[in-house]
């Protein structure tokens, strides 16, 4: 297990892979898309065809998902597919020393 790409919550070894495929399954089910048809660098506008109220439910299912708050601030910064799971990831982790 390596400290970059898997971390422990609870019992369970989370990958940033297993992130990124939870939410591909999660924007897909907001969007009406396949999660296999979603890239990383898809933008949640312009490619997927959220607006705003998506982007929100977007932000409270991975909150539900992953139990954790999304900060505003981060939730306005999204534009991407890889962004929100970036920023997943780091909740996730956690204040890291490094």
């Amino acid at each position: 297990m390596t400290v970059e790409n898997d971390f422990k919550a609870g019992t369970t070894v989370l990958s940033r892979n297993r992130v990124l495929c939870d939410v591909k399954r999660i924007v897909g089910e907001e969007v009406g898309i396949a999660p296999e048809d979603i890239e990383e660098n898809c933008d949640l506008v312009s490619d997927l065809g959220s607006d705003s109220l998506t982007l929100v439910e977007i932000m409270m299912e991975i909150e539900e998902h992953f139990g954790i708050t999304v900060p505003d601030d981060l939730g306005e910064k999204v534009r991407t597919v890889g962004d929100v799971v970036e920023g997943v990831w780091q909740l996730l982790r956690g204040p890291r020393d490094d």
